[in-house]
C-alpha cells in the first residue's frame, strides 16, 4: 500500500471537508448550541474541557484529529496491512487469535485518542457528526478495509448511547472507551439473511426480570470480540409473536457466548466472522419490547449501510491510488503505459468515480446529520417525539436520509467493484498475483455489495422515496432543481433534460406492471444515483472555482470524464425502462 498521510495526500477529501460541508448548520447542531463548552465554564469538568465554543474551534478540533488519523492509517496501518492479511485469524477451542500488528495499531488509535468518535465527551467520545466521522472511516478503510470494520466495531458504543438505559450506559460506555470493549452486532441467522421479520432467536423473560436468550447467529462480525476485548453484541431477538413487532433489542456479552465457527472468507481476512450460539445467555433488554426492529436495529443498520457506502470509498481509493501509481511507472513500448489512451481513460473514469462517491457520501452525512440534530434539538426544547415527527424541517430531512442512505450504501458499493476491478486490470497478469496489493483491494471490495443488505435490498429501500418523490412538487424533484440551481451554466441544460427524463422515466415506471416495476427497479436507482453524484460533482466545481482555484482545472477535468460516464449510464438505464415489459 502507498505509505503517506492519507488526509494530506487526498487533495479531493480536503477539498470536500473544508468546502463541501455546511459545518456552519451541522456543528451548532451536534453540539447543542455549544452546551458542553458554556458546562465547562461553569463546572471546570474536565470531561468537557476540549469542548468547542464554535464552529472555528470545532473544524479545529476536527482536522486536528484527522491529521492524526491520517498519519496513522497511512504510515502504521497501510505497510502492515498485506502482512496482517497473510497471518489472518487463527480459531482454535472457541477463540479468534489476532495478529498482532493489528492489535498495535488499535492501540495506537486509542492512545491518540481518535478510537471513539461517535459518542459524546460525557463518556469520553469526540462528539463528532457523521460528516467527520466519514473522513476516519474513509482513511482507515483506505488502508485496511477490514481493520476498518474494528474501528467501527468500537463505535457502536453510539448504539447503546443512543437507546440504552442510564444503568447500561454507565455499566459499558466506560469499557468501550477505555478500549476494553469493543462492540457487535447481532441480527442474521442461519436461515435469515435480509428477512429479519422471521428470525427464531428468542429471549425469554424469567421469574426474576432478567432474559435469557437461546439461538443461533451467523455472520456476526467481532461476535467474538477483538483479542482479550470481549464484545458487547447488540442482539435481535423474538419476544412477542411473528412478525417484526414481535422483536425486542439486548446486549450480550461475548463471553456469554459459544462461537461455532469462523468463516472462511474470499476477502477480509483479518475481520472475524462468526457463527455464535446463545444457550440460556443472560441478556439486558435495550429500550421498549416489540420496537427491536422497527426502531432500534433498523436505526443501527441504517448508520452501518452510511459506514459501508464510506468502506467502499475508502477502498475504491486505494485501488485507483495503486493503479495511477503502477500506470506510470510500468513501462511498455518505451513508455508508461498511463501514457496508452485506453488506459489512462481506465485510471481517469477511476478518479471521476471515487469522486462521485465521495461527494454522495459527505452530502448524505450532512443530511444525516440535520436530521438527527434537528430531532434533538426540539425534544431537548421539551416536544415530544410526535410532535418532533411532524415537523416540516424533520420530515424534509427524515425523507432525504431514508432515500439517500440506500443510494449511497447502492452507488459507492457497486462503484467500488467497477474501480477494483478496472485497476486490477491495469496491472495486467500481475494483478493476478499476490505481488501488489491491488489483489486484496479487489478481494475485499467484493463484499461492499452484499452485507448490510445487498444491492437489491438497497434498490428496495430507494425505489420507493424516487417514485414517490420525482415529480413536479415533490421532495425528489425539488432537492433535484436546487442542486441544479447552483451549477455552472454550461451544464444547466443538460442537467435540465435530465431531471426530466427522470420524471418521465417515473411516469412510465407507474405504469407497468408489478412484476415488471420490481425487475426494472434497480435501472431507476441507477439512474437517479447517477444523475444526483452528477449534480453534486457541479456544484463542487462551481465552488471550487470560488473558494479553491488551484484545483479549479483538476475538478474540471474530473467532472468532463465523469459526465461522460453519467450520460452513458443515463442513457442505459432510459432504454432498458422504455423496452423492458417483463
Amino acid at each position: 500500500m502507498i505509505v503517506s498521510n492519507y488526509l494530506e495526500d487526498n487533495e479531493d477529501l480536503q477539498f470536500v471537508l473544508k468546502h463541501c460541508v455546511d459545518w456552519e448548520r451541522i456543528i451548532p447542531l451536534k453540539e447543542y448550541d455549544f452546551r458542553d463548552a458554556q458546562e465547562y465554564q461553569k463546572t471546570k469538568d474536565p470531561r468537557y474541557e476540549l469542548a468547542p465554543s464554535s464552529v472555528a474551534e470545532a473544524l479545529d478540533a476536527y482536522f486536528s484529529a484527522l491529521e492524526q488519523v491520517g498519519e496513522i492509517a497511512g504510515k502504521e496501518l497501510a505497510p502492515r496491512a498485506k502482512s496482517m492479511e497473510r497471518e489472518g485469524l487463527r480459531f482454535h477451542d472457541g477463540k479468534v487469535d489476532f495478529p498482532k500488528d493489528m492489535l498495535h495499531v488499535i492501540d495506537l488509535l486509542a492512545q491518540s485518542g481518535v478510537l471513539m468518535y461517535s459518542t459524546h465527551r460525557q463518556w469520553g467520545g469526540l462528539q463528532f457528526p457523521y460528516a467527520a466521522q466519514m473522513a476516519i472511516l474513509e482513511m482507515i478503510s483506505r488502508a485496511d478495509a477490514a481493520f476498518g470494520i474494528a474501528v467501527g466495531c468500537f463505535n457502536l458504543a453510539d448504539v447503546i448511547e443512543r437507546f440504552a438505559s442510564q444503568e447500561l450506559k454507565e455499566k459499558y460506555l466506560p469499557k468501550m472507551h477505555a478500549a476494553e470493549m469493543t462492540g457487535a452486532m447481532a441480527l442474521t441467522e442461519p436461515n435469515y439473511g435480509s428477512d429479519l421479520q422471521n428470525i427464531k432467536t428468542r429471549a425469554t423473560k424469567q421469574a426474576d426480570g432478567r432474559w435469557v436468550i437461546n439461538g443461533t447467529k451467523r455472520f456476526i462480525t467481532h461476535g467474538c470480540g477483538i483479542g482479550d476485548r470481549p464484545a458487547a453484541i447488540l442482539t435481535l431477538a423474538r419476544t412477542g409473536g411473528e412478525g417484526g413487532r414481535g422483536l425486542s433489542f439486548f446486549l450480550v456479552e461475548s463471553s456469554h457466548v459459544q462461537v461455532a465457527r469462523i468463516e472462511e472468507k474470499l476477502g477480509l481476512h483479518i475481520s472475524p466472522t462468526c457463527e455464535i450460539i446463545y444457550e440460556n445467555t443472560p441478556a439486558y433488554l435495550i429500550g421498549e419490547e416489540g420496537k427491536g426492529l422497527v426502531k432500534y436495529a433498523m436505526d443501527m443498520m441504517n448508520g452501518a449501510r452510511l459506514g459501508i457506502a464510506v468502506q467502499a470509498l475508502g477502498i475504491a481509493e486505494a485501488a485507483y491510488r495503486e493503479g495511477e501509481k503502477y500506470a506510470r511507472e510500468r513501462i511498455q513500448f518505451g513508455r508508461p503505459i498511463y501514457e496508452i489512451p485506453p488506459v489512462r481513460r481506465s485510471i481517469n473514469e477511476a478518479e471521476a468515480l471515487v469522486q462521485a462517491m465521495r461527494a454522495l457520501v459527505y452530502r448524505t452525512a450532512e443530511i444525516v446529520d440535520t436530521y438527527d440534530g434537528l430531532g434533538q434539538k426540539y425534544l431537548l426544547a421539551g416536544e415530544d417525539e410526535k410532535t418532533v415527527r411532524r415537523r416540516e424541517d424533520v420530515q424534509r430531512y427524515e425523507k432525504l436520509s431514508r432515500l439517500l442512505t440506500p443510494t449511497a450504501k447502492y452507488f459507492c458499493s457497486e462503484m467500488c467493484n467497477k474501480v477494483a476491478y478496472d485497476m486490477l486490470q491495469v496491472f495486467g497478469g500481475s494483478g493476478y498475483t499476490e505481488e501488489y496489493d491491488i489483489a486484496k483491494i479487489y478481494r475485499d471490495a467484493r463484499i461492499t455489495t452484499i452485507y448490510e443488505g445487498t444491492s437489491n435490498m438497497q434498490v428496495l429501500a430507494a425505489i420507493g422515496p424516487i417514485v414517490e418523490g420525482a415529480r413536479s412538487g415533490g421532495l425528489v424533484y425539488s432537492y433535484l432543481e436546487e442542486l441544479k440551481a447552483k451549477q455552472e451554466e454550461s451544464l444547466k441544460e443538460s442537467f435540465t433534460q435530465a431531471i426530466e427524463t427522470l420524471v418521465r422515466l417515473v411516469s412510465l415506471y407507474k405504469e407497468k406492471e408489478k412484476e415488471a416495476r420490481e425487475a426494472l427497479s434497480v435501472e431507476l436507482v441507477n439512474y437517479f444515483a447517477f444523475l444526483i453524484c452528477g449534480l453534486l460533482l457541479g456544484e463542487q466545481l462551481s465552488l471550487c472555482q470560488r473558494k479553491a482555484s488551484d484545483y479549479y482545472p483538476k475538478k474540471k477535468a474530473v467532472v468532463k470524464s465523469y459526465l461522460v460516464l453519467m450520460h452513458k449510464n443515463l442513457a442505459a438505464a432510459k432504454a432498458v425502462l422504455e423496452t423492458y415489459h417483463g
